[in-house]
């Protein structure tokens, strides 16, 4: 049973201005005597009366008794009334956050998620129509459009043209119009006028600061407007569709392409993914330079995907993983009896690379014979196998890997300034997580969709809190440290909400003393003033340990220290057993 309060909206007539008061008891008179609940002008003095039962009201129109069943954020029509019965408050929402996540979870790609989303969001705000348009030079095209049956939006393209949506895109600022007949600036644009809309909304979708998109809600005239906390709830959908939106564009802007797997869209990613596109078809020696769990095999994969070779085989070797006494034998392979073991002739990583391309992870970690060796074939394009005296030709692109510096390592003199020079022909540089600004909002979202459908659970999203300790970590595993920690998170998750909790990080070296029980706790108030006390201290009680616990990076003993009590209590104001 959902908890209140809730609000009753109604609208008498078409064209009738809309009433709105809070439901607080179990039966609401309304009529336009003034002893009503809720007093409507132009109605029967005793027009009506809506009752709860559970998580539902019942209205019925006394002098005809017409009755319809209310769901809450559900307009109906009773008569020539339009009723709506909504939370409000701190716990109210214009929408079902938790359903719009849930249809997130339950489709493949991103056109097909922003269609379930952008339909299920006419669906629960009771618009007549809507669409969700992505940004394209000083213009937009629409991606998604929709009518409150499902239908596709005719003309929307056309219809959408006007000063709402460029105004929106223009100050990257929500706007919502109550009554749009009535305001000068809107009451004869095309979308306003061909529609009959009474109320709009529209919220922007941003990455990096620009305008990518936006989010488009209109009600008819003669209909119940548009929930007034509607574009608060938008900015919330907006943060869901903005990876799907991402994926869409690169996905509408050709076919699928082998730097895809490099997402993000920070500049330093989007110049990574070009020089990529313009180095692959070459046969250059590629150094990518990165920190550990950067991404630096993904970028090998590119640039042969992206390749004359993309045909024949991948090999990928990490020489750091691989005792120095074995590498020889790995790369190079041996013949029968060359050291016990060799039960057999084996060709090494240089011969299967043979017509494709060579990955050498870490390389930085060789040693200076083994540099010595890699260096000759790599010269003279053969190789001889351990114990062998035949020379074999082999003929492969090489991309090799290391987080270290390179040139140090050759003034230090433990790496060949030599083969430097031939495996570095070109040099590609992955950024560090950290310095990706965005991006780790986007990848994390990504990798909860990921990690929902691999393990099979529910939908999940991520509370601003926990967007905020996100942003704030310094990654210093990068995008594996992300992925670990959004998989770890999706599944101690105890709702459909990640707190700053789950994610396990800890917390930043400058913020120590926030786990003091004498800081107040941010984005904390008192809440409604009309509900019982015991309901209001339970309330305040549960939004303070879980504001310290988010200070205390998620670290359950540091939070139950500051805040002076036992875990088991702790667990027992967070309502987990």
């Amino acid at each position: 049973m959902q908890k209140g309060p809730f609000e009753i909206a109604v609208t008498p007539s078409p064209g009738a201005p809309t009433v709105r008061a809070e439901l607080s008891g179990l039966v609401t008179t309304l009529g336009s005597d003034p002893s009503a609940d809720v007093c409507l002008p132009g109605v029967a003095p005793q027009w009506a009366v809506v009752t709860r039962a559970g998580d539902r009201w019942h209205a019925r129109i006394l002098a005809t008794a017409q009755t319809v069943t209310l769901e809450p954020s559900r307009p109906v029509r009773l008569g020539e009334a339009i009723i709506a019965v909504t939370p409000t408050g701190e716990t109210g929402s214009a929408l079902p956050l938790d359903a719009l996540a849930d249809v997130l979870g339950e489709v493949d790609g991103p056109a097909e998620a922003l269609e379930a989303l952008v339909a299920e969001v006419i669906r629960a705000s009771g618009a007549d129509g809507g669409a969700l348009v992505l940004r394209e030079g000083e213009g937009y095209r629409v991606a998604v459009a929709r009518r409150a049956d499902g239908a596709p939006l005719d003309g929307a393209a056309a219809l959408l043209s006007d000063s709402i949506v460029r105004r929106v895109l223009e100050t990257m600022a929500p706007l919502a119009v109550d009554d749009v007949t009535k305001d000068a600036a809107y009451a004869a644009v095309p979308s306003v006028v061909a529609m009959r809309l009474a109320s709009v909304a529209c919220v922007p979708l941003v990455s990096y600061g620009a305008p990518i998109g936006a989010l488009f809600l209109g009600a008819r005239a003669g209909g119940a407007p548009l929930d007034r906390r509607l574009a608060a709830d938008l900015g919330v959908v907006a943060r869901m569709a903005v990876p799907l939106l991402v994926q869409l564009r690169k996905r509408q802007q050709g076919p699928s392409r082998p730097t895809d797997a490099l997402f993000g869209e920070h500049p330093s990613m989007i110049e990574l993914r070009r020089v990529i596109e313009r180095v692959a078809p070459s046969d250059l020696s590629v150094l990518v330079l990165g920190p550990t769990g950067s991404g630096k095999e993904v970028v090998a994969r590119a640039l042969h995907r992206a390749g004359s070779r993309a045909a024949g085989p991948f090999v990928a070797i990490n020489c750091a993983a691989v005792p120095e006494g074995l590498l020889a034998s790995e790369l190079f392979g041996h013949k029968k009896g060359a050291f016990t073991g060799a039960l057999a002739d084996r060709p090494g990583r240089l011969e299967e690379a043979n017509g494709g391309t060579l990955f050498l992870d870490e390389i930085g970690d060789m040693s200076p014979a083994m540099q010595a060796a890699l260096l000759r074939a790599l010269e003279q394009r053969e190789v001889v196998r351990v114990g062998d005296t035949v020379p074999r030709r082999v003929d492969f692109r090489l991309v090799s890997a290391t987080h270290r510096d390179v040139p140090a390592e050759v003034r230090e003199g433990r790496f060949r300034q030599d083969l430097s020079f031939r495996v570095a022909e070109m040099t590609l540089t992955i950024p560090p997580l950290a310095a990706r600004g965005s991006d780790v909002i986007l990848l994390a979202e990504l990798f909860l969709r990921e990690t929902e459908r691999d393990l099979g659970i529910g939908p999940r999203r991520i509370a601003p809190a926990a967007e905020r300790a996100l942003s704030a970590h310094d990654w210093p595993g990068n995008v594996r440290e992300l992925r670990a920690t959004m998989r770890r998170a999706a599944v101690l998750a105890d709702g459909s909400e990640i707190h700053a909790y789950d994610l396990g990080l800890p917390l930043p070296a400058g913020n120590a003393h926030a786990a003091s029980p004498s800081s107040p706790p941010p984005e904390l108030d008192l809440g409604l003033l009309d509900r019982p006390l015991e309901d209001a201290q339970r309330d305040f009680v549960t939004r303070y340990v879980r504001a310290v616990l988010d200070r205390c990076g998620g670290d359950r003993q540091r939070a139950a220290d500051a805040l002076g009590i036992s875990i088991r209590s702790l667990y027992r104001h967070l309502g987990q057993t």
